[in-house]
This record gives C-alpha cells, structure tokens and sequence, in this order.
C-alpha cells in the first residue's frame, strides 16, 4: 500500500509538472513511477502510470513511445474486460493521432473511446474528453457543425463537480467551442465560451491553459475586428509558447491567421515558414517516418501549405530595405563597442551567419536577409549599465538575469515595424542566447523550438567572441576556437549547425590560404569576414 501511496503522489506531481509546461522533466519521474507500479502488481496502478507517460511522451513529440504506451493500456483494458481502460486509452491514442498531424484518424479513435464508455453507463462524464476532443478533430478538418455539435454534447456531459479537477479539459472545450463558431460565420456566440475562459484562467493560470485562453480571445477579437489587440495577446502567447514545443502549433497558426487579416501578408509569410520548420518538418516528419502512419494524413499537408505561401506570396511588393535600418545598424555598433572595442562584432557575426545560412540551403536572397537580420542581435547592450559589462566573460549568478535582459531590450527595441526582416531580427536578438538543451535565456526554450536563424546567429555569436575574445577573455586562433565550439554542440548550440559551421569556415579558410592553427590572428580573421561579405551573386 506504501508503494502504491508513492506512486499515486509521483503521478500527481507529474500532472502538475505538465500542467507548467514541463513534460520533459516529468517523463523521466513517469517512467519511474510505471516501473514501480509493475512490481507492485496493481493493474490500475500501472494502467494509470501507462497513461501518464504517454501522454507526456506524446506531449514532448515522441510519438513512437506514447502510442506503445497507450497500446499497451489498451491491450491491457482488453484482458480485464474494463470498458473505462478501453475508453481511456482509445482517447489517448487519438490526441497522439492529432498531435501526429492526423485529425481524421484521431477522430476515429475519439469514436471508439466515446463506444467503450458508453458499454459503462454510469460513467457518464468520462465522455466529456472524448467529445471535446472529437470536436478540435472536426474544426482541423472543417466540419465546423458537427464540431460545434460535439463540444456542446461534452458540455452536456459535464457536471458542476468535475470543473476544478478537469479545469484544463475545460479551457480546451471552450477554446474549441470559440474556434468552431468563429469559423461556422457565428462569432457573436462565441462571447459566452470567451467570458468563460477569462474567468477560468483567473482560476488556473498554468501556462497551458494561458496558451489556450489567449489563442482564443484572440480569435474571438480578430472576428470583431480588434487585430491589434489579438496580435499583442497571440505575441505574448507565442513568447510562453517557445518553452512548451506542443503549444507552438497552435500558437503559430494562430498568428499566421491573424497577421494574415490584419494586412501582414510579409508577416504572415514569415511564421507560416517558421511554422513549417518547428513543427511540420520536424516533429511531424519524424514522428511519420517512426509510426510509419501510412493513412495519416497531414494537419498541415503540403499542398494546403503550398497554397497558402502561393496565396501569401501574391500580396508582397518588391524586397526593400526597411526604413530606418542604416539607423539601426549604427545603434548596433554603438552597442557592440561595450563588448568589443572595434564595434564591428555585429558586422562579423551577420557575415557568418550568411554564410551558415547558405551552407544549410537557404535561397541566396534569405541568406542575406538572415545575415543582414543577424547583424542587430546585440543591438539590446544598449540598455545594459556599463558595470556589469565590464565584469569577466561569464557574469556573477546575481547579474546574469540583468545581463541577459539584452534581448528582451533588443527584441523590444525592434518591435514596432512590419517588415519581415526586423521580425527576424527581433527575434534573432531575443532568442540568441537561448541553449539548445533549453537552459539558456529565456528559460525552458531549447531545441527546435528555438527559431531557426537565432540558432545560426548563436553559432557565429559564439565563434567570434571566442576567435576575438570579450572583456577579460582573451582570444585565440580559429582552429582552437572550432574546438571549442564543438564542444558546446549538443548543449549551448545546435550540433547540426556547428558542423555545417565549422565546414564552411575550413572550406574558406582554404580557398583563402589562411592557417586556422595560427594565432590568435584578427587580421587572418577579418580576411575571412571580408571574403563572406563578397556579393557572390547574391543581389
């Protein structure tokens, strides 16, 4: 009974850790909890361990693991004849579905959870997940009645005593209910379900359940013509967002969507691309080539994707320079004087973050907006008081959240404009000194959730403050600085990018006859940096 009391605790506190937007780090606990349940000998005990860590398997993109979990509650509800096991497990299975890009077989699974329950009468409102979640798997493929007929069948279901312990069900029900009448033409019923969902955030503010909220005022808004006030909250959203990698999609579709009506189309153009990277390429793609779902079918197909850009692309008027960007980059060598006495930090690190756009295959004229975009990602030391600048490399644990503040400053000063270029250099500035294993700033944002041109400027931000050294840390030659950096790949940087890095780096190096192993050598350096910043037909 102890062992059973331990396990039952553990899984709580991995509810709560889920709840915060923490799956990665309740996994683990969830694992540990499930291998005690087995030796315990409690099939509910390891039916509901089964179920935790699928669904924080699934929350964190592994979704070969999560379905073998949730496979495994199924088969075991099976030889216990317990149609509630059934009914879980078949729910579980299909948020792995949806989460896999699959909305149609999510709702087959939804279908079959809503069946087992009801082989259980008195368990009425366990059918309230399934229906809400039966009603986001119509809305992802548009069959908006049915789904508004879905989510008020889960309403029906819900009784008054199950609101506080289900309360994050039920900001998703009514996120789902303000989605599906927004989209049916009929937003002015949706002002009910977002007065609800103000007042059950005031309740339970956990991230997730802020991420939902915000989502879907900010839907309700757009559709009443407020935008402005929707671009602000769904911003606010996406900042929570790049710390909880499940939250991004939806954020991101979101504000593609709104930038979308509101006139972005460059704006919106941008996240849908971003969007495509984080969550389709990635955690899509591998999450296909490892179920191997031969009849899933995309949540965001490429076709439908290839439309979208055709349709976006459409509304852009010719590439220029935005106004006031001379300006900014003089505020930037401004900056960069605090760190580096010849100011031209920012201007070496854009010429090699080009440069490692172009070795990743991005379009020439996206290298260069990159490189350009790269060249303010310091613009933010501006706001940073000369004292703690002039301390070592690494500041003292006191001042580093002051030291850091330099990329909110920065991505706050390059806030105001539309065009595209300073939404990549915003955030380029805000996200460059996130680490890849996330414990960098801002806290919990890692991997791919890191946008991908922040990833490439981290790299060359790192390379040059090791070959030029900062402060108190003196430089060294290019060679030991790529050994350096590689030692940073896989915590601080994305090990993908150093090695394209450092290739790109030997390569000119050689076609320049420069010695990497010689040094320190800034003027070696800086012959490199000239060469990156030749034309080769970019313009």
């Amino acid at each position: 009974m102890e062992a059973a009391h331990n396990v039952e605790e553990t899984l709580v506190r991995c509810r709560a850790l889920y709840l915060d937007g923490k799956s990665s780090e309740a996994l683990p606990i969830a694992r540990g909890a499930l291998a005690k349940a087995r030796e315990s000998g409690d099939a509910m005990l390891v039916h509901r361990a089964l179920n935790a860590c699928g669904i924080l398997s699934a929350d964190t993109f592994d979704v070969v693991g999560a379905m073998d979990f949730h496979l495994e509650s199924l088969r075991m509800g099976a030889r216990e004849t317990d149609p509630l096991w059934a009914g879980r497990a078949w729910n579980n299975i299909g948020i792995v579905f949806a989460l896999a890009g699959s909305p149609g077989m999510a709702l087959r699974a939804y279908v079959n959870s809503i069946e087992a329950f009801e082989a259980s009468p008195t368990q009425f409102s366990t059918r309230f997940s399934p229906y809400s979640n039966s009603a986001n798997a119509h809305f992802a493929i548009s069959q908006y009645e049915e789904g508004i007929r879905a989510a008020r069948r889960a309403l029906e279901v819900l009784r008054p005593e199950d609101v506080v312990p289900e309360i994050s069900g039920v900001v998703l029900l009514r996120r789902n209910l303000v989605n599906l009448l927004v989209a049916a033409g009929r937003a002015g019923e949706a002002a009910e379900h977002v007065e609800e969902l103000i007042k059950l955030e005031a309740r339970a503010s956990t991230p997730r359940n802020v991420i939902a909220a915000s989502i879907a005022r900010a839907t309700y808004e757009l559709a009443m013509g407020r935008s402005e006030i929707a671009l602000t909250r769904l911003e606010r959203a996406l900042d929570m967002a790049r710390g909880m990698p499940a939250a991004l999609r939806d954020t991101l579709t979101a504000i593609v969507h709104a930038e979308e009506i509101a006139g972005s189309p460059e704006r919106a153009l941008a996240r849908l691309d971003e969007l495509s990277r984080h969550v389709y390429r990635t955690a899509i793609d591998k999450a296909r080539r490892s179920v191997e779902l031969s009849q899933v079918e995309a949540g965001l197909s490429e076709h439908a994707q290839a439309q979208a850009q055709a349709r976006l692309r459409a509304r852009l008027g010719p590439p220029e320079a935005p106004a006031g960007w001379d300006a900014l980059r003089n505020l930037a060598v401004s900056a960069a004087l605090k760190l580096d006495s010849t100011g031209w930090h920012g201007i070496r690190v854009g010429a090699l973050t080009k440069a490692l756009a172009v070795a990743c295959g991005e379009p020439p004229l996206k290298a260069l907006e990159i490189g350009l975009a790269a060249e303010l990602h310091d613009v933010g030391m501006l706001s940073i008081p000369d004292a703690i600048l002039a301390r070592p490399a690494v500041p003292p644990n006191c001042e580093i959240n002051g030291y850091y503040l330099h990329t909110d400053a920065g991505a706050d000063i390059l806030r105001d404009d539309g065009h595209p270029r300073f939404l990549m250099a915003r955030e380029i500035a805000k996200y460059h000194h996130a680490w890849w294993d996330g414990s960098g700033y801002p806290p919990r944002v890692g991997g791919q959730s890191i946008p991908l041109a922040a990833r490439m400027c981290a790299v060359a931000d790192t390379y040059d403050e090791l070959v030029c050294g900062f402060r108190a840390a003196k430089g060294m030659s290019m060679g030991k600085a790529l050994q350096a950096l590689k030692k940073k790949a896989g915590n601080q940087l994305d090990p993908e990018l150093v090695h394209r890095f450092t290739t790109v780096v030997m390569r000119e190096a050689h076609d320049r006859g420069i010695d990497p192993s010689l040094g320190p050598s800034l003027e070696a350096f800086q012959q490199l940096i000239d060469q990156l910043q030749q034309d080769r037909g970019y313009i």
